[in-house]
């Protein structure tokens, strides 16, 4: 693209000649689907007196003179691609070309990420000043000291430089031999001019490949997030226990469970995708949350009990191994529910989750308990005095929120959580099923990726997203008036609905062909009604312009849409669904939707309308039947599945108020955050239940004691989770940071809701042993000196 002026100076030719080269010239590239300017498929044709003339729209003899320049401009002016191959205004040129799925040569399929690298370098080629050349520093093989062994457009600074090895030119191999392996630490680097540098020229690329590229590159950051995750978990449990290695354990059990979980996911033939690169950071949370409450109850036998290392572990397992493991259950029914999403991605989050739950069972049920009976502390007096130490600081916020177990409280409490819950479904209703924001969804919106793909729909017509619309009717129906002017009636309608850039359809060119035949009088720019004249329309156009099938049978439309919004893309197919609904039930054409980026959006979303809530009616139901199972008491049910609905509802305003769209990257979202929410309620009501139904307290000391002993592992846990999670907000990768924003919520919401709203519910649903009522007064009016066991 010309920064100033339009296209037609000696610089930019040069450049985009030079740029052609490059891209016909990749490895990976259909040569003969490359086309530009200076490609002979890009032609003009013209009606002179004598009949027709054309000819390549930059002559084969091209020098960039004043005289040639003028004749280049008149040529595009009478080929017809401004907006397709010329900008609008001129100012840009695009270089088109398709990729081919396996190397012609080896059969090996195309690396991706590899045409990916290789575009990015032509870009730097043209817009670096520098070039930075590899010299031998001693003598390599055949090679002498001082070649040139490679060159590069970026002044590599990376510390680990030195060990990587050096892409060399290929020209310097051996006959039949592979290059020589040159490592940084062989060479010396010169600086030099770049003689193709262009300071008028920006180039920008799009396509599915640098898409991937990009999206690539900025998940190789997911494995820096995932180490960051992982040492501030170790720091806040260091805080939380007083020992570093006793916070180890718990840490050292999730990072096996992320590597069990790996090693299933590629036992049964799966990978991580763009979107499941995340599932490692959920398996981690998961299994950090159980870590905690395990160490928190094993530390409580230590200071309040004293007893030694191996009997504390042994009685921690005692006490969580079923609330534990009803937990986990829980877990793998609302994961399972993902299952029901007939989209492939959705289902192997789903199976990666689930192959998680099977590696924490084993690291966290079975593992944890055993290496903390063998944890050793240096200083057992210091580790049990901090450990008071802390929870005398945390006993008059403890008491505070046993308050809650008071009905008027209660009550009130309640209420807030009702009105919280109108507010939420209200908002709710504005929610938007799919993408809100331009560009790949993937990235954040001012990627390069996405800036690109801005510019290039700002300066041409097509647009980089499409919706194609199939028409299909009877072999030979290019050449048929009744099937070609309905499928042109449909596309001039799509093009005058609002959100539509362009279209492009085998009728529209047929249209100027037959014009062009007749002297390019307007009278005849329109489709012919013989079929011998559309015959002639329809020879310019082979089966491999994608315009038309091999027998004619299918004609597809091609809508460029100005962007792929979800409200976008529900005009144009509401309108698209309008016009089939208008023609007759014997119209000789079947209007079919639809393929293209667009198209797979949209189908998507109709997936996901269909099947959301009915996914949550039964990610909620399972939860449910886990939960009663557990507990067999409607209390039970209820003090642990309300708070957790509750969270979903408001989480759903909050997207509406980010403007975060449901989409496939956060679908999965509900979940995992339920299945992490779920583990705090079921941990808290069981120790509340035991307290109040086999212990006789009082439902206030009751709920005490249970925060004393649960409620502080769910609040440090919620905190910590939500601290890892947060610095996903930072990330390149678009879907992490909505995630990231959606599960710092949920985690800490979550919690909140567990905390305050279950013993809200159990102030009216939980009954305690009528030998514990003669002690309510007393001990409602009186603070409890400190937590009991």
């Amino acid at each position: 693209r010309q920064k100033s002026g339009d296209i037609y100076n000696a610089a930019f030719m040069r450049t985009l000649r030079a740029a052609t080269d490059a891209v016909y010239f990749t490895p990976g590239m259909d040569r003969a689907r490359v086309s530009s300017l200076f490609t002979p498929d890009v032609r003009y044709l013209e009606v002179v007196e004598g009949g027709f003339a054309g000819g390549n729209v930059v002559p084969a003899d091209f020098q960039p003179t004043p005289e040639m320049l003028a004749r280049v401009r008149a040529n595009v002016e009478k080929a017809g691609i401004i907006g397709r191959l010329v900008a609008n205004d001129q100012s840009a040129a695009m270089i088109f070309s398709e990729l081919l799925e396996r190397d012609p040569v080896s059969g090996a399929k195309l690396d991706y990420l590899k045409t990916a690298q290789l575009l990015e370098t032509i870009r730097e080629r043209f817009t670096q000043p520098r070039l930075y050349r590899y010299r031998l520093k001693h003598e390599l093989g055949a090679l002498k000291a001082g070649t040139v062994v490679g060159s590069a457009y970026h002044a590599p600074r990376a510390w680990s430089f030195p060990l990587q090895r050096i892409d060399t030119d290929p020209a310097l191999a051996a006959d039949g031999a592979a290059p020589p392996v040159v490592r940084g630490y062989q060479v010396e680097i010169e600086a030099v001019d770049n003689p193709d540098y262009n300071p008028d020229v920006d180039i920008h690329i799009i396509g599915f490949s640098k898409a991937v590229g990009d999206i690539a590159d900025s998940a190789i950051e997911v494995f820096s997030f995932f180490g960051l995750t992982v040492f501030l978990v170790w720091l806040l449990l260091w805080r939380y226990c007083g020992s570093p290695k006793v916070a180890l354990l718990p840490l050292a059990c999730g990072i096996l469970a992320v590597i069990w979980e790996l090693g299933l996911l590629h036992l049964v033939g799966l990978a991580l995708d763009p979107f499941a690169v995340l599932m490692p950071f959920i398996v981690l949370a998961i299994s950090t949350s159980h870590g905690i409450q395990i160490t928190s109850f094993w530390l409580n036998e230590i200071a309040d009990n004293g007893l030694s290392s191996f009997d504390a572990a042994q009685a921690t397992y005692r006490r969580l191994v079923i609330p534990g493991l009803s937990a986990l259950a829980t877990n793998f029914v609302g994961f399972g529910t993902i299952l029901l999403i007939p989209i492939d991605i959705i289902r192997e989050m789903a199976i990666n989750a689930m192959l998680g739950l099977l590696a924490i069972v084993l690291c966290k049920k079975m593992l944890l308990p055993c290496l903390l009976s063998f944890a050793s502390l240096k200083d057992p007096v210091a580790f049990r005095a901090h450990q008071q130490r802390r929870d005398r600081h945390l006993a008059p916020v403890w008491h505070a929120l046993s308050g809650i177990t008071r009905k008027p409280v209660a009550a009130v409490v309640l209420l807030s959580a009702a009105l919280l819950w109108g507010w939420g479904a209200w908002v709710s209703q504005d929610l938007k099923i799919g993408e809100l924001h331009d560009g790949v969804p993937e990235l954040r919106p001012d990627s390069r990726y996405n800036r690109d793909s801005a510019q290039i729909v700002h300066d041409f017509s097509i647009g980089v997203d499409v919706l194609k619309i199939v028409a299909e009717g009877k072999a030979d129906g290019c050449i048929d008036h009744s099937i070609v002017s309905l499928v042109d009636r449909f596309a001039w309608r799509m093009e005058n609905t609002a959100g539509v850039q362009s279209t492009l359809s085998l009728p529209k060119l047929q249209q100027k062909v037959y014009n062009s035949y007749n002297e390019s009088n307007p009278k005849f720019d329109t489709l012919p009604r013989e079929s011998g004249a559309l015959v002639i329309t329809v020879q310019p156009f082979p089966s491999s312009t994608g315009l038309l099938n091999e027998d004619c049978s299918a004609l597809p439309v091609l809508v460029f849409t100005k962007d792929h919004k979800a409200e976008t893309i529900d005009a144009i197919v509401a309108e698209v669904q309008r016009f089939i609904a208008e023609q007759p039930k014997d119209a000789p054409v079947k209007l079919r939707l639809a393929t293209g980026n667009v198209g797979v959006m949209a189908a998507a979303n109709d997936v996901i309308k269909d099947t959301e809530y009915r996914v949550l009616l039964w990610l909620f139901v399972g939860i449910g039947v886990c939960v009663l199972a557990s507990f067999r008491s409607f209390a039970g049910l209820v003090c642990v599945l309300v708070p957790l609905a509750l969270v979903h509802i408001v989480s759903y305003a909050v997207m509406v108020y980010l403007q975060i769209g449901v989409k496939i990257s956060n679908l999965a979202v509900a979940a995992f955050a339920a299945g992490i929410g779920v583990d705090y309620g079921i941990y808290i009501y069981s120790v509340l239940e035991e307290n109040v139904l086999n212990k006789g307290m009082t439902l206030r000391r009751a709920y005490e004691n249970t925060l004393h002993q649960t409620g502080k592992a769910v609040v440090f846990t919620a905190l910590t989770l939500a601290a890892t999670v947060c610095t996903w907000m930072f990330s390149d990768l678009q879907f992490q940071v909505d995630m990231g924003i959606l599960l710092t919520m949920m985690f800490v919401a979550n919690a909140v809701a567990a905390v305050v709203l279950l013993p809200a519910f159990a102030a009216f649903l939980l009954k305690p042993k009528p030998a514990a009522v003669a002690e309510t007064a007393a001990v409602a009016a009186a603070p409890v000196a400190g937590p009991t066991i």
